[in-house]
């Protein structure tokens, strides 16, 4: 089972985005043709009402292959319960294993010399809070717009 990475969709929100990101990205992962859980680094929606969150979730479940969803909450995202009402698993941070290695999952980095984190939340790898939180190789970050296996995140 692949793992896959995304981060801060920001759906409902154009301003975070390039021109036509949402067809680029929904062609992308309708491309993934092997079975994976999808892990959600936050600021998955600006628009919380139900009927909104059950087309994005349809749209992810469209590819057959994703087997389970998992949002870790941002700072742009309701409480679990709103999520979990869509039969997503919604949590502030969770600890993966992989490759006998522990990994921190989480929206906003979170420096610790002593495990890997995955994060999001800075959008960009040139985006100036990296400064700000003082990351280093143990800090990962997802970039919005894009989708990663876990293969390109950990060597």
């Amino acid at each position: 089972m692949k793992l896959v990475f995304i981060s801060d969709t920001h759906f409902g929100h154009d301003k975070f985005h390039t021109e036509n990101w949402e067809y680029k990205f929904w062609k992308k992962y309708y491309s993934i043709n092997q079975d994976f859980i999808l892990y959600h680094l936050g600021d998955l929606s600006f628009i919380h009402n139900h009927e909104y969150l059950k087309q994005i979730f349809d749209k992810f479940r469209k590819n057959e292959h994703c087997k389970n969803i998992v949002l870790i909450l941002g700072n742009h995202d309701d409480k679990a319960s709103r999520y979990l009402q869509h039969g997503i698993i919604a949590c502030d941070k969770m600890i993966i294993t992989y490759k006998n290695k522990e990994i921190l999952l989480s929206h906003e980095p979170i420096i610790l010399s002593s495990i890997l984190n995955i994060h999001g939340h800075l959008h960009t790898k040139e985006e100036s809070h990296r400064d700000y939180y003082k990351l280093d190789d143990n800090n990962i970050l997802v970039e919005c717009e894009k989708i990663y296996f876990i293969d390109e995140l950990i060597r």
